[in-house]
């Protein structure tokens, strides 16, 4: 008999009553296949597009050479950093609820997990802000970024932005547990109004601030840079040789934007969204209460898909955008595949800086 069926067999006419992920599972099994399609193929397929692709940004971005001609170099290297973390940290979840290995069941391991799930996600939003604002600066105080584009600087805003992240993350080991009764890693089950109304508020609260509010202003702060460099015509970099910074930077924003919003969106109204009563699933197949949760369900897994995708993809973009990074990732590849007729002398060199010569005149 599967979990939650209050029935001697198995079949359409038993009731149902959803207490637990498994339970739930059988029923989006029977009712909303796709969902669980969605949510067991298209994962893995971002796990391995970002291994691949976070690898090689890691690699590219630390170059002695990169870290010259980029002054966001260290925050696209941290970010790919992170990005691999939060893959790698996915597989969990993976595990855990569309394939219901259990890989999260574990006390302590179940806090873990969640503190480094949401630390990671934070980074990644923070660090995207951070670069966001030195575009900025070095687009309407082309006199003052330089102060701020200094690799010393950039290293102690990255450290700020980790230990901020895993502060902020924290509350998790409080809200998470493995359930006594259910025996899986969820939200810890306390009979008490402050600590229902605690995880609430913290929940909306982070929740909106860091997946709403963060890329909005990044959204902003976008268009005043698209803007000013229609304006004026030109940007000033702020160090020799730099490479499509801009256009690197505008797009990884644009591109968090694009993912994130709607995740935020989703997330705000899932409170909203009920089981409905137990029932046998040939009625829950036209119970109102539960087409709407099912519809709901299934849109939120493909717009959390969209939402992994940021942690993927962003190779994609560094490749159209930057010369530079191109031309090493191509270097990188010829040096994967063993051919010797792309040597390091055809590697990308730093543009030589050009002097202005006085002219003397000839000699008499």
């Amino acid at each position: 008999m599967e979990p939650g069926i209050l029935s001697n067999s198995s079949n359409v006419s038993d009731i149902v009553l959803v207490r637990d992920w498994k339970t739930l599972c059988y029923v989006l099994s029977e009712l909303a296949p796709f969902s669980l399609a969605v949510d067991r193929f298209v994962t893995p397929i971002w796990c391995v597009v970002g291994f691949i692709g976070n690898l090689i940004s890691v690699r590219i971005w630390t170059l002695r050479r990169m870290r010259k001609c980029n002054s966001s170099a260290a925050y696209l290297a941290t970010l790919a950093f992170s990005d691999l973390l939060f893959l790698i940290l996915v597989i969990g979840n993976e595990l855990q609820y569309p394939w219901m290995v259990g890989a999260l069941d574990l006390q302590g391991w179940c806090q873990v997990w969640n503190v480094l799930q949401m630390t990671t996600q934070y980074i990644s939003i923070l660090l995207v802000l951070a670069f966001t604002v030195e575009r900025f600066i070095s687009v309407y105080r082309p006199f003052s970024c330089e102060k701020f584009s200094k690799t010393s600087r950039s290293s102690k805003i990255i450290a700020a932005i980790v230990c901020t992240s895993f502060l902020l993350a924290l509350p998790q080991a409080v809200f998470w547990n493995v359930g006594s009764d259910t025996g899986e890693c969820t939200v810890r089950a306390i009979n008490s109004t402050a600590f229902d109304k605690f995880y609430s508020t913290w929940s909306w609260a982070s929740e909106l601030v860091m997946f709403g509010a963060v890329p909005v202003v990044a959204f902003a702060l976008n268009v005043c840079v698209l803007r000013q460099v229609r304006t004026v015509g030109r940007i000033h970099v702020p160090s020799r040789g730099s490479t499509s910074t801009t256009a690197t930077l505008v797009g990884i924003s644009f591109y968090l934007i694009l993912t994130k919003l709607p995740v935020t969106i989703v997330f705000s109204i899932q409170s909203s969204i009920r089981f409905g009563h137990p029932m046998s699933l040939e009625n829950m197949a036209t119970d109102p209460t539960w087409q709407k949760y099912l519809t709901y369900i299934t849109v939120r897994k493909v717009i959390e898909e969209l939402g992994i995708s940021h942690h993927a993809c962003n190779v994609f973009i560094y490749a159209g955008s930057s010369k530079q990074f191109r031309m090493h990732a191509k270097l990188l590849l010829w040096q994967f595949l063993g051919c010797k007729g792309f040597s390091s002398n055809t590697s990308p060199q730093p543009q030589p800086i050009r002097q202005r010569h006085h002219w003397t005149g000839p000699k008499s």
